[in-house]
């Protein structure tokens, strides 16, 4: 080593002074480290998003009566932020779920009429069963039906994420006893019972279920509601829910506008219980480390809450057993594959064809859609005419329509009003005139 850093290394040692020099440095770290009073303080305004997340994954779970129901999201760092967050929201724009963060296209069946998704749990609906359907490369429709049977809809099972957050709740609670039973200090149970009373009423505020699932039942009077989820164009995954008890998933798709008075004064109050609650932890002396497990525990709760992946009944949608074989629809070739899902269930591949087939059809593909459309005009037609007839109901019409050879069926052009006729007429006029110039 050179002279010239030598001695430049023994000027900075002689600067630094003896050791004792550093003691009050060391001793306040120590004292950081016994008792990280100041660390739990920083702790409790962040992870607001978490902790919203999680409340919305698990909201409607109950049990609940109509003024509050039972949501196991336990008290952990995030509450304080998002009790502020919250506040905000209730005075503002009204809304408590998050806006969605699986953005789809939501498409009705019957009407071709698409729209954006607005609502939370509908996005996460589709984002855990993408996950478990889709099958690579091509475009893959999954066909479920609404389970008819003793299960409320809108009301969902109690699956682990919800059984988890229950004993994260008890763990919390017996790990605050601890240093109460050991020497005597009780103001860590007093802050875990107050900050779980507090996330627990905030949680189970009715607005939440209200918002998620909006209570716009289905009318049987008016046939089944049929509707396709899907990214949109260049997504490989569609899902298509059969509606034919439950709630309306296109309804459910346009959001929840409303505002509540009270909640807006319930989270005014609740964001006050907070502040009370983050000054007793600035001030607790001793048995800190307790309440940063505390805190830590509940805080992975949030976070396997606000993500988990779950069952369509654990978000509130109860469907019939799903079967590989019979309910997905994937022919390796996105055109086929919509031709495929318009025979399994008539109205799906029309209304994806605009989706994702946006320009010009070739001349067999313009033939064949072509086809399916004069079909569900007839369809819809004799759909009418049945019921203006009290003898035949719907069913018994879709049994005539469905065993009514092609030779006897009603001329379409009965049926179709005058722009439609002239519609397909041109359209028919058009391909052909391609026909007899022949390929290019």
């Amino acid at each position: 080593m050179p002279p010239s850093l030598l001695r430049r290394f023994a000027a900075v040692a002689r600067s630094a002074g003896s050791a004792s020099d550093i003691q009050p440095y060391l001793a306040a770290e120590r004292a950081s480290w016994l008792s990280p009073s100041d660390t739990l303080s920083i702790l409790m305004i962040i992870g607001g998003d978490i902790v919203q997340r999680a409340v919305a994954q698990l909201a409607g779970s109950g049990p609940f009566t109509p003024y509050w129901h039972f949501t196991p999201v336990a008290f952990s760092f995030g509450w304080l932020a998002y009790s502020v967050s919250a506040l905000t929201s209730a005075l503002g724009d009204g809304q408590l779920m998050p806006p969605p963060d699986c953005p789809i296209q939501v498409v009705n069946a019957r009407t071709g009429y698409q729209r954006q998704n607005a609502s939370w749990v509908l996005g996460r609906l589709f984002r855990d069963h993408e996950k478990r359907r889709m099958k690579g490369g091509s475009l893959t429709v999954a066909f479920y039906r609404t389970a008819r049977d003793e299960r409320e809809p809108g009301v969902p099972v109690h699956d682990w994420v919800y059984w988890s957050g229950v004993f994260v709740i008890l763990a919390q609670l017996a790990i605050s006893v601890i240093p109460g039973a050991l020497h005597g200090n009780w103001i860590v149970l007093v802050v875990t019972v107050g900050g779980t009373l507090l996330a627990l009423i905030a949680s189970g505020l009715p607005q939440w279920r209200e918002e998620k699932y909006l209570e716009r039942k289905i009318n049987p009077k008016k046939g089944p509601e049929i509707v396709c989820l899907t990214r949109g164009n260049g997504s490989t995954f569609v899902m298509v829910v059969v509606s034919e008890t439950g709630i309306r998933l296109e309804a459910l798709a346009g959001g929840h506008d409303g505002r509540s008075r009270s909640t807006a004064a319930m989270m005014t109050v609740l964001c006050l219980g907070w502040i009370v609650l983050l000054l007793t932890v600035e001030g607790l002396e001793g048995d800190a480390w307790y309440l940063l497990a505390i805190g830590g525990l509940g805080m992975a709760q949030n976070i396997v809450a606000a993500g988990a992946e779950r069952g369509a009944s654990a978000h509130g949608f109860h469907f019939e057993p799903f079967s590989e074989d019979r309910d997905v629809v994937e022919k390796g070739k996105v055109m086929a594959t919509l031709m495929a899902a318009e025979e399994r269930q008539p109205g799906v591949g029309l209304a994806l064809l605009k989706l994702f087939f946006p320009g010009d059809l070739r001349l067999d593909e313009q033939k064949y859609w072509d086809e399916k459309k004069l079909e569900k005009v007839e369809r819809e037609a004799l759909t009418r005419k049945a019921a203006k007839d009290t003898g035949v109901g719907k069913s018994g019409v879709a049994a005539e329509f469905t065993a009514r050879p092609k030779a006897t069926q009603i001329p379409v052009q009965d049926k179709i009003p005058g722009d439609a006729v002239h519609e397909v007429s041109s359209a028919q006029a058009t391909n052909d005139a391609v026909d007899r110039q022949g390929p290019n």
